[in-house]
């Protein structure tokens, strides 16, 4: 009897611990699926916005590709009256937790994707956002603002006597400035900062700025600020100023180069497709941490005439780093 007992002791064991392993390897089989899949949302668009969004998402593709491991991207468009419920088990159903969003639609989805979560109050999906130009929200993401560090440091390349920076900016844009007063100081820079509520006031801090008579070593920086930098009314002003008494101005705004600021940047897409791959792939090991960055993936605008102007003479090796100049 004991020899009988002893035998069908063994045999539960045998089929209790295949349970316990079958079980584990399964669960290991579908966290393995989620960490292999990732989901790119993006806006149904015209041109150019159609291939800024393909770009970026060839950014990622080649992201994962060069990953050490094989990371499957589904691409997905969002209809401009998407249900997130919907949305939300269909990524479940794909096994599908990292996600990429793109555009004004792809952060609404975002903030939607962002209230789901498991069982321990833990997100249920990893969400990094992009191809807008956004501040610091609750999302995850990359902006299309520039960061100050990239900008002062093409600042050096192109008027390399400057030392003072002048600039307005309102509420919305001092999540920048703190970054900026960091580049500054690490780059030997000095900032006039003048936080303002309306265009008016913005208007007054550089008209008193273009009174002085010494201003050979000083330029003045356009945010990406509807308040302290209105394409309408700041920009035509600064510029004819600024034209008269031959100041530096370098803006944040990619367009802003073409009218005439010595400089802006815009993004580079592929590039920024690659960063917004790897951010979401660090969140999927911190999932509760909020990653957000201004723009690190950026090319030069020059405006060559702003230039001759300002007496200011590139050599055929810099102006090879100039991704566009202007007039054209």
């Amino acid at each position: 009897m004991n020899s009988c007992f002893a035998k069908t002791f063994f045999i539960l064991l045998f089929l209790i611990t295949r349970f316990f392993l079958g079980s584990n390897a399964y669960a290991q089989n579908i966290e393995d699926e989620f960490a292999n899949k990732v989901a790119i949302f993006y806006p149904q668009a015209r041109e150019p916005y159609s291939s800024i969004y393909q770009s970026i998402i060839s950014g990622s593709i080649e992201a994962a590709q060069e990953n050490n491991q094989t990371i499957d991207i589904e691409e997905f468009i969002i209809k401009k009256n998407f249900n997130v419920e919907e949305i939300a088990n269909n990524l479940k159903q794909k096994h599908i937790n990292k996600v990429i969003v793109l555009g004004r639609s792809g952060w609404k989805l975002a903030k939607e994707l962002s209230t789901f979560t498991l069982d321990k109050q833990a997100k249920k999906f990893q969400i990094v956002s992009g191809a807008l130009p956004i501040m610091p929200n609750g999302v995850s993401g990359i902006s299309l603002i520039t960061d100050p560090a990239y900008l002062f440091d093409y600042l050096k390349q192109v008027a390399p006597k400057i030392k003072k920076i002048h600039v307005a900016y309102s509420e919305r844009s001092a999540w920048l400035i703190e970054l900026a007063k960091e580049a500054a100081l690490k780059k030997g820079l000095t900032l006039n900062l003048q936080k303002v509520s309306d265009t008016a006031a913005a208007i007054a801090f550089y008209q008193q700025i273009f009174t002085s008579d010494e201003l050979s070593e000083d330029a003045i920086w356009l945010p990406f600020d509807r308040i302290s930098s209105h394409d309408k009314i700041t920009l035509p002003l600064i510029l004819e100023k600024a034209w008269a008494k031959e100041i530096v101005v370098f803006s944040s705004k990619p367009s802003h180069a073409k009218r005439g600021v010595l400089f802006s940047t815009y993004p580079d897409n592929f590039a920024l497709g690659k960063h917004l791959f790897t951010m979401v792939q660090e969140l999927e090991k911190q999932p509760e941490q909020k990653n957000f960055a201004a723009l690190k993936s950026t090319l030069l605008a020059v405006n060559l005439r702003t230039a001759a102007h300002l007496g200011l003479k590139y050599s055929s090796e810099q102006q090879q780093l100039f991704k566009l100049t202007f007039p054209q």
